[in-house]
């Protein structure tokens, strides 16, 4: 044994001498390779090690390495450097500066355009922005990314797979019909939420188009801006990359309005009903039994039967305390996201192909939601000789929603009108028909299946040098299923007896399927003289087909509800189907050309035709033209600090082609069962064509676009600044008015206009502090638009008028609430809007006009009445902020999102709580603080079932301040370094951690999400986001 510990000992003994004399100082000094300047804070590493150092004020380094090792050196806006040491003790590095996010190469329409000779708005957002932010939806990953890129929550709210609005720069029409086209691979999306079926893992580029200028190439689909999007390729060497990521995801309900218990719910309803006139909805013995319930819940009933015992009572009878909001959301809920890729060279053929599976269940605590996600991308490209390319593309994706066949919509409305009083489960055992929960277990399911296929083949050819021919074929098909099933639903009485609460029962089934394709031909041409003329153009053509159809299916009265289908229905069937077409044809060109990437000139052209309009009115020509002058190229600039300075100007025209089908022909619907004709029966029939107009045509979208951008200190600052004016003419308005007479409607004209001024604002900062990388960024964007033309000759207040701007909230402005009867008997005449009593309490109106009446005028901009613009619901200074930054191996990164300035009327039971109906009515914790003799300063009208007309017309005093500045997500991540990953033979491998939603600072009342603010059935009754932490894990072999 002792010899053995000698020989150990002798043996680290000779190894520490050896790698004493393996292991040298060296020394050095980092440059500019242009100036000579020392670079201070250059980071020098011993490749394959953490080891490393950063060189001082002077640019002078030390460091201790293997004679045999090489040194990797680097410094922000500067080329890395490897240099083999060789066993040189003395090593001076000259870094080259690289203007990495000028030369960036970024995405445009039918190629790609170097940052730096950008001349058009373009926004791009990166595939590691999207890897560092693991969220399920591509849609999620762009909030706050890019500046004019707009995606708010939609009525679904935080439903799993729910859609998102998405436009670029605003309100683009006022059919809604605004939003951007959205190209994944050439390929264009049906519909922009389209893009929750991408799985974001795959995504390597994102270019936001928001000009004519940088969006006319595209044609009559791209009036209002594009998302080009381009998935991840092969690997540019020969060799295999197998990756696999995970996400597992823990998420909760953000917001939910905090209720009343149910003695500060009965104290109050029975408040409001005295105050309206009626007698208390509690009586003193339940009353009783809901403040023992509250003071001893365990051997307290949640209620009793009626008198004859065949019913449970509920609402008034009951005396439970509820809070419906948590008890109908689950606290904590699992997510995963599986992703795996294979990507390679071999030879000449480059390859990617990836596949993910998303289980995103929701967080309905009763009858259970879900949403699965299966997507397959494959990418294959091969060079076959020296004139000829070929690539291949194939995208698959399924989509699968399972949840209750309740409304959506009506059971979020009814969760704010369930009274906190009902029980959930009764002495029996049965769930309450005071609430959803037996319609959400046993009334039926529904299920939806969303399932695309995208295809695209590509060819390459260069007959000779810099000329390019690419033909193309383009393939997508989308399929949608449903099926939803009403079941009857009982509940068992305290007698024992089955009562059913929904005595009917249905089925139906809906089925669609679009598909699309489109031949297309570019040829490119790319010429540099002298390399300082640079030319560039193309010349293409495109088609589009689009065909769709639809079926559906329904039948009442199954005979069993445990076998649904419209097979084993026997009520009446109801059947209908459609079916239609459009296509576009377009012939487009592009000529760019520079002057030493100094003076830069392009001009882009459509011809574009669309079957939607009459064959004279099909073919329209929309140019575009920009410039742009990078005065940093100049010789005289002697600014060095500021390596870009470029002014740059775009303006043009797109025509929209979103309008329904088959407007310029007559159409004569059919119809069954006319109901006045006929004893024996009841016939079909067919409505009276509608007048059709022949001048329908296009909507046209014209843009002005002046930018700057900036470059500053090596590229570690960008800036980027840009003002707008866009127009939108010729949209669909109300045609002038026909006599009655005529027995038909008139027809649609082109007579409405819109015009939408504002900014886009973009800047960030990377840099380096020793070994700290560290970056910082803001985007920030408005729009207002106002209508410009319409018809509205009286200037009416209820529909579109020249001069609105859109979101206007017209109102009352308000004094306070009434202290006495002598303030409403000296005050103005509020019977103009309600002409019943006004009590103390009740809230005075300020009199605008001076008439001595609060009245409506006409409801007209100009007479109307004693209000005036007190609002708008339009999102201004759309923002993101973010920031980051990593030390050897460790990241972190943050992105706080936001709206500064939104101004939200709700009205209804969320905001006022008692409204005219019990029924209808809410009580949450804020409602509490009512105006009473003893609470004077109370903040709300005192509470009655009375008309709303009263203390609830659109008013300053209850409008919401909906700005919010939210933080996003969080992440903090490690990849492991390369001799780690040497000694597990691993090419990559990070482990990370992320949170979503997780702090919100907002003016908004409690009740309401600021960010998510809709709603089937009303303001705020939404499915709630969600506050989320993940874990997951990277790792590439």
């Amino acid at each position: 044994m002792k010899k053995i510990l000698m020989y150990c000992c002798l043996f680290l003994v000779q190894a520490h001498l050896f790698a004493q004399q393996s292991t040298i100082t060296v020394k050095g000094t980092v440059t500019d390779a242009e100036t000579g300047d020392p670079i201070p804070g250059a980071s020098v590493v011993e490749k394959g090690t953490t080891k490393g150092v950063v060189s001082d004020f002077d640019g002078i380094f030390e460091i201790k390495v293997d004679k045999s090792a090489s040194l990797v050196v680097n410094y922000l806006g500067y080329a890395t450097t490897e240099l083999a040491v060789n066993g040189r003790t003395q090593l001076n590095v000259s870094l080259a500066s690289q203007a990495e996010e000028l030369g960036e190469v970024v995405l445009v329409g039918y190629g790609t355009q170097k940052k730096e000779n950008l001349t058009g708005s373009v926004s791009t957002v990166s595939g590691e922005t999207l890897e560092s932010r693991p969220v399920n939806n591509v849609m999620q990953a762009l909030q706050g990314a890019a500046p004019g890129l707009s995606l708010t929550v939609g009525n679904s709210g935080g439903e799993p797979g729910a859609n998102m609005n998405i436009s670029i720069r605003g309100v683009g029409n006022l059919q809604g019909t605004g939003a951007p086209l959205v190209i994944v691979d050439d390929i264009p999306l049906d519909n922009p939420n389209d893009l929750n079926n991408i799985n974001p893992n795959d995504i390597e580029d994102i270019s936001v188009l928001k000009d004519a200028a940088s969006s006319a190439i595209y044609g009559s689909r791209a009036a209002f801006g594009v998302i080009i999007v381009k998935t991840k390729s092969g690997e540019a060497l020969d060799g295999n990359t197998f990756t696999y990521s995970n996400n597992f995801i823990y998420s909760s309900p953000l917001n939910t309005p905090d209720m009343m218990n149910s003695l500060e719910f009965a104290n109050y309803f029975n408040l409001a009903a005295t105050n309206g006139g009626s007698g208390a909805v509690f009586s003193d013995e339940v009353m009783g039994r809901i403040q023992d319930y509250l003071a001893d819940p365990e051997n307290t009933p949640v209620t009793v039967p009626n008198a004859d015992g065949t019913r449970w009572q509920q609402y008034s009878g009951s005396n439970a305390n509820t809070n419906w909001f948590k008890e109908m959301y689950k606290g904590v809920v699992h997510r995963q996201q599986h992703n795996i890729s294979f990507s390679g060279k071999q030879k000449s053929v480059n390859y990617n192909v990836s596949g993910s599976i998303l289980d995103a269940p929701g967080i309905m605590n009763y009858g259970d939601d879900s949403y699965q996600r299966y997507t397959f991308n494959s990418k294959v490209s091969s060079k076959v000789n020296d004139w000829l390319s070929f690539a291949a593309n194939l995208r698959l994706a399924r989509a699968e929603t399972d949840r209750p066949s309740y409304d959506r919509g009506l059971y979020l409305h009814n969760i704010a009108r369930r009274w906190p009083v009902n029980g959930v489960v009764m002495p029996n055992g049965d769930y309450s028909d005071g609430s959803e929960i037996p319609f959400l277990l046993d009334g039926g399911r529904y299920t939806g299946i969303d399932q695309s296929l995208d295809g695209s083949i590509n060819l390459i050819i260069e007959p000779i040098k810099d000329l390019k021919i690419k033909p193309s074929l383009l393939y997508r098909t989308k399929h949608f299923n449903n099926s939803n099933h009403s079941a009857r639903v009982s509940v068992i009485e305290p007698d024992g007896r089955e009562r059913f609460i929904r005595n009917n029962n249905s089925f139906s089934r809906y089925s669609s399927e679009r598909t699309y394709l489109s031949p297309n031909l570019v040829v490119s041409y790319e010429k540099s003289v002298n390399e300082a003329h640079n030319f560039s153009g193309l010349v293409g053509y495109q088609q589009e087909d689009t065909e769709f159809t639809s079926i559906y299916s329904a039948k009442n009265d199954l005979i069993t509800d445990g076998v649904p289908s419209i097979s084993t229905a026997v009520g009446e069937d109801h059947v209908n189907d459609s079916a239609g077409s459009f296509a576009t044809q377009g012939y487009f060109g592009r000529f760019a050309y520079n002057y030493k990437e100094k003076y830069l000139f392009e001009v882009n052209g459509r011809y574009d035709a669309s079957s939607r309009f009459a064959p004279d009115n099909r073919w329209d020509f929309f140019p575009s033209v920009s410039a742009g002058y990078n005065i940093a190229k100049e010789n005289f600039w002697g600014i060095d600090q500021i390596g870009m300075f470029k002014l740059r100007y775009s303006t043009g025209s797109i025509g929209n082609q979103n309008v329904s089908n088959y407007l310029y022909i007559g159409r004569m619907p059919v119809r069954t069962n006319l109901w006045w004709l006929g004893n024996n029966g009841r016939p079909n029939y067919t409505l009276t064509p509608g007048i059709i107009s022949p001048d329908i045509t296009w909507e046209t979208v014209s843009t002005d676009n002046y930018g700057v951008d900036i470059a500053a200190f090596t590229n570690r600052l960008q800036l980027s600044f840009e003002y707008f004016v866009r127009t939108t003419e010729d949209m669909f308005g109300p045609a002038e008015r026909l006599p009655a007479v005529l027995g038909t409607s008139a027809p649609q004209s082109n007579n409405a206009n819109l015009e939408t001024k504002g900014f886009d604002f973009n800047v960030s900062w990377r840099d380096m502090i020793g070994e700290v990388n560290y970056n910082v960024g803001l985007v920030l964007s408005d729009a207002v638009t106002t209508v410009t033309e319409y018809s509205n000759p009286n200037n009416l207040l209820n529909t579109y008028r020249v001069g609105q701007k859109l979101g206007e909230i017209w109102g009352f402005e308000t004094v306070g609430l009434y202290q006495s009867q002598d303030e409403i008997d000296n005050g103005p005449d509020q019977t103009p809007i309600y002409g019943g009593v006004w009590y103390p309490g009740d809230v005075q109106y300020k009199d605008q006009n001076g008439d001595g009446s609060i009245d409506y005028g006409d409801s007209t901009t100009d007479n109307p009445g004693d209000r005036k613009v007190i609002g708008n619901s339009t999102p201004r200074y759309s923002f993101g902020f973010n920031a980051g930054l990593d030390y050897k191996g460790f990241d972190f990164s943050m992105l706080w999102q936001g709206v500064a300035k939104r101004d939200l009327w709700t009205g209804g039971p969320y905001t006022f709580g008692a409204v005219g109906n019990l029924w209808q009515s809410a009580g949450m914790k804020e409602h509490l603080d009512y105006w009473s003799e003893d609470n004077p300063d109370g903040f709300f009208p005192r509470p009655t079932f009375r008309s709303t007309w009263r203390n609830q017309q659109t008013q300053t005093r209850y409008m919401q301040n909906a700005a919010y500045f939210r933080l996003k997500n969080v992440s903090l991540g490690y990849n492991f370094q390369s001799n780690v990953l040497e000694n597990l033979g691993l090419k990559k491998l990070r482990i990370f951690m992320t949170g979503e939603n997780l702090i919100t600072l907002s003016e908004i009342s409690g009740i309401f999400d600021p960010e998510a603010t809709g709603g089937y059935w009303g303001n705020g009754k939404i499915y709630p986001l969600q506050k989320s932490y993940s874990v997951g894990l990277n790792i590439q072999f």
